[in-house]
C-alpha cells in the first residue's frame, strides 16, 4: 500500500515507516519534481521498503531572490551567503553558496536585503527543518514580523 505524501509550498515533504514509525523530512527541492504526483520507493534505517506518492501543493506561495548571509553560532558552526528562493508569513526556503554541515533543528540567524523600494535590511531567526544539497526549508521562530518584512509580507500577499 502506498502513502500519499503532500509537497508544501517550500518543497519539503515529511513521511513515516509504516513499519516502525520512524518520521522523516526531505527538502525536495534538488530533485525538480516537475509532475503533480510522482511515485518513489522509500527504504527505512529498519530495513523496511514501502511506496511514496508525493503530490504537489497548489503553488500559493512566491518565487523570490533575495540575496543575504545566515550564521550559526550552536554546536555547528557555519555561515555563507545565500539566496531566499520562497518565503511567506510562517518560513522560507533558501539556497546557500556552499553545501556545509548544517542539520535539522539548527537556528541560523540570517539578514537579508529586500526587493522593496526602501532596500530594508531584515534580521530574522529560523529553524531548518529541512536540507537536501544547498537547500533548506526553515520555519521563523517567531511569527510575529514587526520590522519591515511585516509589510513586506501583507504587500505581497505572502501572509499565511
Amino acid at each position: 500500500m502506498e502513502q500519499k505524501i503532500l509537497i508544501d509550498s517550500f518543497d519539503t515533504a515529511q513521511f513515516a515507516c509504516p513499519e516502525c514509525n520512524r518520521k522523516k523530512s526531505m527538502q525536495l527541492s534538488g530533485y525538480n519534481i516537475k509532475r503533480q504526483s510522482t511515485k518513489v520507493k522509500c527504504k527505512c534505517r529498519c530495513g523496511h521498503t514501502y511506496i511514496v506518492m508525493f503530490e504537489k501543493e497548489i503553488e500559493s506561495i512566491q518565487n523570490t531572490q533575495l540575496l543575504g548571509t545566515f550564521i550559526s553560532k550552536e554546536i555547528i558552526k557555519c555561515n555563507g551567503k545565500m539566496i531566499i528562493k520562497k518565503l511567506n508569513s510562517k518560513g522560507i526556503m533558501l539556497k546557500t553558496n556552499i553545501e556545509q554541515g548544517i542539520l535539522p533543528g539548527l537556528k541560523l540567524f540570517l539578514e537579508f536585503v529586500l526587493d522593496d523600494a526602501k532596500q530594508s535590511i531584515v534580521k530574522k531567526e529560523v529553524v531548518v527543518k529541512a536540507k537536501k544539497g544547498k537547500y533548506l526549508s526553515a520555519e521563523f521562530t517567531s511569527d510575529k514580523h514587526s520590522d519591515n518584512l511585516g509589510p513586506y509580507l501583507f504587500f505581497n500577499k505572502l501572509y499565511i
